[in-house]
């Protein structure tokens, strides 16, 4: 009898990396949302549309070091002009008005009249006073006027009181804190950066081992528990719980059930599988998991990372990962890091930044049957040409591969095998 490649061998549907990804995200919604101070919000998210208090610029200024004129005291035709000078006004100073045929010193971002209609600013270049810091003069000539330029920026030319200046779901980074601050809004509503668990499971893991006199027979060091929380850090998350639990369902339950009631979201590493000791799927589908909803195990198109699980905990979502190290770091940035963004109140659709680089000539990749590959390389910027290098090898379990990667080579469903110098999608992970 033929294989069916839609099911596992177990007789589990597969699901497709979209509609896997879809059902991630539908279990997260944004956290609480705080009022925090503009200047202390950089990396959160906000929840709500800011508006400015102020217009940008908030009055009239120059826009060049120069003489505010009345242009009629400049006819058309050629100069030189001669004005006496009435006044200065230095940037944070009060306006000065200009009285008909003379001229104001004025520096940059200093304040016009409110009624700019028939000034303009002559720039100190068109006149016969050196630049920089010299005494008031008497008078000014004038060399040239440019009459189409008036060289003041106008008030609320930027934005009007009650603009919106950043919408909902906008990262708050240096830029944002900036255009909010000048525009009057020192305060923000923001959604609070989620709480983060990362279980690691197995009889097999060890923590702290610098020596293989340390690791009993069939044991292995435990890394993705701290792999796992230092990508949630990269996040900007607010805090991430970590532990690690034995094959004992009854034990990996307790842990999870303190977790899940401390915690926006859950991660596991390993037991996802359908093996004799699997403790996380055994413990979330064992009728005996009281608050475990909607938990769902099996298979997703992609490798690694095909066996996967996810689904709620007294009402917090659980995304379970495998235990392979390369598998947990790819199922990381395709899984975990979406639904944390959307705990953050960043809409799903900003999507990680993607590009085409070209293969090295001694490189191809043969993508399996019926599988999205994905996999871990580093970003060559040396030679001029920007090409994905894969280091160390492929395997799911060639977790001392991942030093210096950068980004994931990603070859959709039934890609086919590739050639060298062919162009390849790659996920960026660092930019």
């Amino acid at each position: 009898m033929a294989q069916d490649h839609s099911c596992d061998h177990h007789g589990v549907p597969f699901r497709s990396l979209s509609d896997h990804l879809a059902a991630v995200l539908a279990v997260g919604k944004p956290t609480t949302t705080r009022t925090v101070a503009t200047e202390e919000s950089a990396g959160l998210v906000l929840a709500a549309d800011a508006r400015a208090n102020l217009p940008v610029p908030p009055f009239s200024n120059s826009a060049m070091d120069g003489f505010l004129v009345r242009a009629a005291d400049l006819p058309a035709g050629d100069g030189p002009w001669e004005l006496p000078v009435s006044g200065d006004i230095p940037a944070g100073q009060a306006p000065v008005d200009v009285a008909p045929g003379t001229a104001v010193r004025i520096m940059t971002g200093a304040p016009t009249p409110v009624n700019t209609e028939g000034l303009m600013v002559v720039p100190v270049e068109d006149t016969n006073v050196p630049a920089g810091a010299v005494a008031l003069p008497d008078k000014v000539v004038v060399t040239t006027a440019h009459h189409d330029r008036t060289h003041i920026r106008h008030r609320g030319e930027n934005c009007q009181v009650g603009d919106v200046i950043a919408h909902a779901g906008t990262v708050i980074d240096a830029g944002v804190i900036a255009s909010l601050l000048s525009t009057g809004v020192t305060s923000v509503e923001a959604y609070d950066r989620p709480t983060v668990a990362v279980i690691s499971a197995g009889d097999e893991l060890v923590v702290s081992v610098d020596s293989v006199d340390q690791l009993r027979p069939g044991t292995i060091p435990d890394s993705n528990r701290p792999m796992l929380a230092e990508l949630l850090r990269e996040q900007g998350v607010a805090k991430v719980r970590s532990v690690v639990v034995d094959d004992d369902a009854a034990t990996f339950r307790k842990q999870l059930d303190a977790l899940s009631r401390e915690c926006d979201l859950v991660v596991t590493s390993g037991g996802v599988s359908a093996g004799a000791f699997d403790v996380v799927k055994e413990a979330l589908t064992n009728p005996a998991a009281s608050g475990a909803t909607d938990m769902w195990f099996g298979p997703v198109q992609i490798q690694p990372g095909k066996p996967q699980g996810l689904g709620r905990v007294n009402g917090t979502p659980v995304i379970c990962l495998p235990g392979n190290p390369v598998s947990s770091f790819v199922c990381f940035y395709l899984f975990v890091m979406p639904l944390v963004r959307v705990l953050s109140g960043i809409p799903p659709q900003a999507a990680a930044q993607q590009a085409r680089l070209m293969l090295p000539s001694h490189d191809h990749i043969k993508a399996p049957k019926g599988r999205d590959l994905f996999i871990p390389c580093a970003i060559d910027w040396t030679e001029g040409d920007v090409h994905p290098v894969i280091p160390g090898g492929m395997g799911s379990h060639f977790v001392a591969s991942l030093v210096g990667i950068s980004a994931i080579i990603h070859l959709p469903l039934d890609h086919g095998k590739t050639q060298p110098g062919d162009l390849v999608p790659v996920i960026l992970l660092k930019v």
